[in-house]
């Protein structure tokens, strides 16, 4: 890949965060962010239901502030229990019409990460036993 100068791993790298920068501007999820707002610089959480700052102060030693209401794709773009299959099952799971995402805060958007990085890493383990 690049005349050999990248690995196949960073080749996806490269295109996984082109795929991403996109999405940033899709305009669907943008709409759902907007209908979760309850009123200016506050979200509503589809998982907790609790209204919530759009924005959480800085962490120690930061400048910015941290998103609080974190657009989110309600299946998984990678299913953990098949990983990556091909770049137009991503690129098909990735961009998604509003049904797909939901408006999720800080709390529960970490805790969904958390519960799908483990069920990732058990089906990962399973599969190599």
């Amino acid at each position: 890949m690049n005349s050999g100068k990248w690995t196949p791993a960073r080749f996806q790298q490269f295109i996984v965060s082109a795929l991403r920068s996109a999405h940033n501007r899709w305009a669907p999820k943008h709409e759902v962010k907007n209908d979760a707002r309850v009123k200016r610089g506050v979200f509503k959480c589809a998982a907790c239901g609790e209204e919530g700052p759009a924005t959480l102060p800085p962490l120690p030693g930061n400048k910015r502030r941290r998103n609080n209401a974190a657009v989110d794709h309600i299946e998984p773009v990678i299913d953990p229990k098949e990983g990556f299959v091909s770049w137009d099952k991503y690129i098909e799971r990735m961009f998604l019409e509003k049904s797909g995402y939901q408006v999720l805060c800080w709390k529960c958007h970490s805790e969904k990460t958390r519960e799908e990085n483990e069920c990732r890493k058990r089906y990962k383990k399973a599969q190599n036993n």
